[in-house]
């Protein structure tokens, strides 16, 4: 009986590892399937999260071209909610903020204060641009830093509520950085001309902003915008080359800036002979002819605009130094226009008597 009692405790002893082995196997393969069960449960999630930023960001993408600027920037903030850190969303977010600078506005009602409107506005974008400086270096650092100094420069000028230095220490900044930055040259060449800043420097900024070759639509919008109706001496010739070489490059020009350039630099009406003579003299006759004409492409009085060519044509002949010439079209238009009386009027007999006294 004995020697069966341990028989038998000798197998047990034997199959024991055996069972145990078993029961760690099985275990593992537990273990191993749980395992298994959770990565396949966290690879559906991240592929579901995954789909659900994508949808979002082309959302944000969409909106941001429509102009929604703020509902592009409440776009990849709801991803940023999930993941703060997750850098496609931030770096739309930022793309979209300096976008917005670049085409910031404000529609108020009879009852609303622009000011008010544009103040939360400004905020936000400027809280983003100061989160990108800390991501980016060179020539984006220098793109952030433009744009965050153009923020600032709204934010006094439309918010009303900034009065320091910061918008032009942040567009040198962005120069400092990178000298042929195309924003900050842009940027800073309109502020000076928009706050009584050097002209031959700002015109300087705006030629290497040119000399860039990048962003040429925004690029003209501050060049023109800041030339356009400043009451300096060498604004209306600077204005002329401008539209000059954009018609030579085919760069395009609104029917309503055309007209209005027209006015400010050409228009007898509007300027004294010494300011038609610097228009006049910004280019060469043939080209400036030519830009004239590109210019003033707008359907009018047929008679009324005829009378405003010749005199611009015998203007142009007066500085060539034909003088019998232009005195013969100045007093023909004399003739012309016996019964109409104005400023134009008035421009053509001053014309008439300034040659005849030579």
């Amino acid at each position: 009986m004995e020697n069966e009692l341990g028989k038998v405790e000798q197998v047990a002893k034997k199959d024991w590892p055996v069972v145990m082995s078993w029961v760690g196997g099985i275990t593992a393969l537990i273990g191993l399937f749980a395992s298994a069960a959770g990565g396949i449960a966290w690879f559906i999630k991240h592929h579901e999260q995954t789909a659900e930023f994508a949808a979002k960001m082309a959302l944000a993408q969409e909106q941001e071209q429509q102009g929604q600027y703020q509902e592009s920037l409440q776009s990849d903030d709801e991803i940023l909610k999930t993941n703060a850190l997750y850098r496609p969303a931030l770096d739309q977010q930022l793309k979209t903020a300096m976008q917005w600078v670049e085409d910031f506005h404000v529609v108020a009602q009879e009852d609303q204060n622009p000011a008010s409107l544009a103040a939360p506005a400004l905020d936000q974008i400027i809280a983003i641009l100061d989160g990108g400086m800390t991501r980016t270096k060179g020539s984006q650092e220098a793109d952030v830093q433009a744009h965050l100094g153009w923020a600032h420069w709204l934010n006094q000028h439309i918010a009303e509520r900034e009065f320091g230095p910061a918008a032009e220490n942040n567009l040198r900044a962005a120069l400092a950085t990178d000298p042929s930055n195309v924003y900050a040259n842009a940027m800073l060449g309109n502020w000076m001309l928009q706050n009584n800043g050097s002209f031959p420097e700002a015109i300087q900024h705006f030629s290497a902003a040119v000399a860039s070759g990048k962003a040429r639509p925004y690029v003209r919008t501050l060049q023109l915008g800041g030339l356009l109706y400043l009451d300096q001496k060498g604004a209306r010739a600077e204005l002329v080359k401008v539209v000059n070489d954009m018609r030579k490059s085919e760069e395009p020009l609104g029917e309503e800036l055309k007209e209005r350039i027209l006015g400010f630099c050409f228009d007898p009406v509007q300027i004294d002979y010494g300011e038609l003579t610097e228009s006049l003299s910004a280019a060469p006759p043939d080209e400036i002819w030519q830009t004239y004409l590109w210019l003033d492409n707008l359907p009018q009085d047929a008679q009324g605009q005829g009378w405003v060519h010749d005199f611009v044509s015998a203007n142009m002949l007066e500085l060539a130094g034909n003088r019998e010439e232009a005195l013969a079209k100045y007093r023909l238009l004399q003739e012309q226009m016996p019964n109409q009386p104005g400023l134009f009027k008035n421009s053509v007999d001053a014309a008439v008597a300034r040659l005849s006294q030579r």
